[in-house]
């Protein structure tokens, strides 16, 4: 066997079995969120993150909002199995953030531009509202208050979207 191939295998092995250990805590995180211990971000770090992705995905009479789905601890575990230089770009994120007084005008600022995001701020802006659905949108809330999947159950027939405008 040539080294290389050797090497690759090893490097397949050591991220399969760290990708098993990232969705054990995944599940972990989503099945019972209190017994979360924090593994990169500070308890202030944390507030912060919970409070920018409530702003992003808040509370209204529909479901709940991202701070109850717990969106901060996956956003939390997967910062702590990324590359340094992930877990950098996060704690620089975050000190943009730390005028609190401010908060909202600083994340409107950097909300305008998210399409093409120019500076530091609005690039974090898009990191963090993309890691905000993602964990929203597979925590138990998410998933089944917000989108009320059921499961995979059969239909019987689909009728089809009934809103107006997308009827042909």
């Amino acid at each position: 066997m040539e080294r290389r191939n050797a090497l690759r295998i090893i490097t397949v092995g050591v991220l399969a079995e760290r990708m098993d250990a990232v969705e054990h805590l995944l599940f972990q995180v989503a099945k019972a969120p209190e017994t979360y211990k924090l593994q990169f971000f500070t308890p202030a770090q944390d507030e912060t993150i919970a409070t920018l992705a409530e702003m992003i995905i808040p509370k209204d009479e529909h479901s709940p909002g991202a701070r109850e789905a717990k969106v901060s601890y996956f956003i939390d575990l997967i910062v702590a199995n990324s590359a340094k230089s992930v877990q950098d770009d996060w704690t620089r994120g975050l000190k943009l953030f730390t005028p609190f007084s401010k908060r909202k005008e600083i994340m409107a600022a950097a909300a305008a531009n998210e399409m093409k995001p120019s500076t530091d701020i609005e690039r974090f802006f898009v990191e963090l509202k993309q890691m905000t659905i993602n964990g929203y949108y597979t925590s138990s809330i998410g998933i089944h208050r917000e989108l009320k999947y059921i499961g995979n159950t059969a239909l019987a027939n689909y009728n089809g979207c009934t809103h107006p405008e997308h009827m042909a």
